[in-house]
C-alpha cells in the first residue's frame, strides 16, 4: 500500500474527516488531500505529526507492505535494551517492525515499579502468563493472576510491578510498535580448558 493510501485508510478507520485530521496536525485540508492522493511527499516532521494524529508510527507509514509470513524462532528472539525493570524482554513480532508489536517480559520477584512509568501512542493489551502482577495505569492499580488480561490506552502513564516471591512472565501486544531491540550478541565458544576459542579470521 502506498503512503497516501495508508494515511487515508487509517484516517477512515479512526473516524476522521480530512478537516479533523488537518486540525489535529495543523496542516491544510488541501495539503492532506494531496498527500492522500500521492501528489506530494510530506517531510519527516510532517510524517511524525500525521502518525501521532492517526495513532500509529512513522515506520508503519513508510515501510512497504510485506505479505511474507515472518517466523521468529524461540532461540533467535531479539531482546530490548534492559531498563533495570525486567530480567528479560524479548520481541516475538516481526522485524523490521510492522504496526503491531508483541513482547514477552520476565519480571523479577519483589519488583516495585516506583516512579518508573512510561506512556506511548496507541493501545496495549497485557496477558499475565505466569505469576501475579499489578498494572499501574494512571490512578488505577489492577491485580492480574495467571491467565488474566487487560486492554488499555497506552497514552496514559503506566507500569507493571511484580510483588510476588517468584519471577513473573507477561505477554504484551501494542500498536503501534514502540520499542527498539538491541542486536543479538552470541556468547563466545569456550575451549575445554576454559579459555575462549580463537575465531577464524576472514581473508
Amino acid at each position: 500500500m502506498q503512503l497516501g493510501r495508508k494515511i487515508r485508510d487509517l484516517r477512515l478507520r479512526r473516524g476522521l474527516t480530512v478537516q479533523k485530521l488537518a486540525d489535529a496536525t495543523r496542516l491544510s485540508k488541501g495539503f492532506i488531500s494531496q498527500v492522500e492522493n500521492d501528489r506530494t511527499s510530506p517531510s519527516l516532521s510532517t510524517l511524525r505529526d500525521l502518525a501521532a494524529a492517526l495513532r500509529t508510527s512513522v515506520a508503519y507509514l513508510v515501510v512497504e507492505d510485506d505479505p511474507t509470513v515472518h517466523v521468529v524462532r524461540a532461540a533467535e528472539r531479539p531482546q530490548l535494551t534492559p531498563d533495570g525493570n525486567t530480567l528479560r524482554t524479548e520481541v516475538l513480532s516481526a522485524l523490521p517492525k510492522r504496526n503491531l508489536e508483541l513482547l514477552l517480559l520476565e519480571l523479577p520477584a519483589d519488583l516495585d515499579a516506583g516512579e518508573q512509568r512510561h506512556s506511548h501512542p496507541g493501545e496495549e493489551c497485557l496477558l499475565c502468563v505466569e505469576g501475579r502482577v499489578r498494572l499501574l495505569h494512571g490512578e488505577q492499580g489492577l491485580m492480574l493472576e495467571a491467565g488474566d488480561s487487560c486492554h488499555f490506552d497506552g497514552r496514559i502513564e503506566h507500569s507493571i510491578e511484580n510483588l510476588g516471591p517468584a519471577a513473573a512472565r507477561v505477554l504484551i501486544a501494542m500498536t503501534p510498535a514502540a520499542f527498539e531491540p538491541v542486536p543479538r550478541v552470541d556468547k563466545p565458544r569456550v575451549a575445554p580448558e576454559g579459555k575462549p576459542l580463537e575465531m577464524p579470521t576472514s581473508g
